[in-house]
């Protein structure tokens, strides 16, 4: 009798040691498992967005429509200006959120269109006042109020991003100080000082945007971000945390100017 205790622990270590066995072969499957996830958590924290700036020139519904086919599948972001002509919601599918202020052609001009499929959320237009109507003293013409349109838009890993539309003014309203293009480009900078969310600027800048017109980037520490080729007038300011890839211009449309599509990488908050 004297040796049955002995064999029930013999037996009882043996299960012990098993179970153990069992345990540390979970954890490591656990293990294993967590770390095959870690990478597509960080892969959705960097969100990767497609952008597209688009100078319309002015045109009607049908030439639009056709511009888009050219502009839509390459964008999950469309930042449009000089579209006073048409009323983008009416030609767009349901594809689409149109943020466009339709009630005067002046308001009308610049407007953000996102991708839905590709964003969390979409907010409301704003406009912010770029610079007031004026005649430039020049014989070729004035120019009607220019704005600043900004939509806020939530991103599949929930950062919010500020993306605006702008068109600066003109060669002949670049006069020095003073000038319409001075007082939008000061505007500019204010309105990029105020936000708190990521922004991303596209616009036709009517100067060449690696040269950083009128210092709005080392003003504001936006990266500019622009063509090497062509009139280089089309192109984006974006903050310092975003990552910008593969800048460059799409095939051209009926527009003077071809649009020009970048991609960036905007963190999780």
């Amino acid at each position: 009798m004297s040796h049955r205790p002995t064999s029930l622990m013999k037996r009882f270590g043996a299960f012990a040691g098993a179970s153990l066995t069992v345990m540390a072969a979970s954890g490591a499957a656990m293990a294993s498992v967590q770390s095959a996830d870690a990478p597509k958590a960080s892969a959705t924290a960097n969100e990767q967005l497609r952008v597209v700036t688009a100078n319309l020139a002015f045109r009607g519904p049908d030439a639009v429509r056709n511009d888009w086919n050219t502009i839509g599948p390459e964008a999950d972001i469309v930042f449009v200006q000089e579209a006073k002509n048409v009323r983008l919601r009416d030609i767009l599918g349901d594809a689409w959120a149109v943020r466009q202020d339709t009630s005067s052609e002046d308001r009308q001009g610049s407007a953000v269109v996102i991708r839905k499929s590709a964003v969390k959320s979409v907010g409301d237009l704003q406009l912010v006042k770029g610079t007031d109507a004026s005649d430039c003293n020049s014989p070729e013409g004035g120019i009607m109020t220019r704005w600043i349109a900004r939509v806020d838009v939530q991103l599949n890993n929930n950062r919010w991003l500020r993306a605006t539309s702008l068109h600066m003014p003109p060669a002949r309203c670049q006069n020095g100080l003073g000038s319409p293009y001075a007082v939008m480009a000061d505007n500019v900078v204010a309105f990029a000082k105020r936000s708190e969310p990521l922004l991303v600027l596209g616009a036709d800048w009517n100067k060449v945007v690696d040269s950083d017109p009128n210092e709005i980037g080392s003003r504001t520490s936006l990266k500019p971000r622009g063509p090497d080729t062509g009139s280089r007038i089309d192109g984006f300011y974006v903050s310092p945390a975003i990552n910008t890839a593969d800048l460059h211009p799409l095939p051209q449309t009926g527009s003077d100017h071809r649009p020009v599509k970048m991609t960036i990488g905007v963190p999780a908050p």
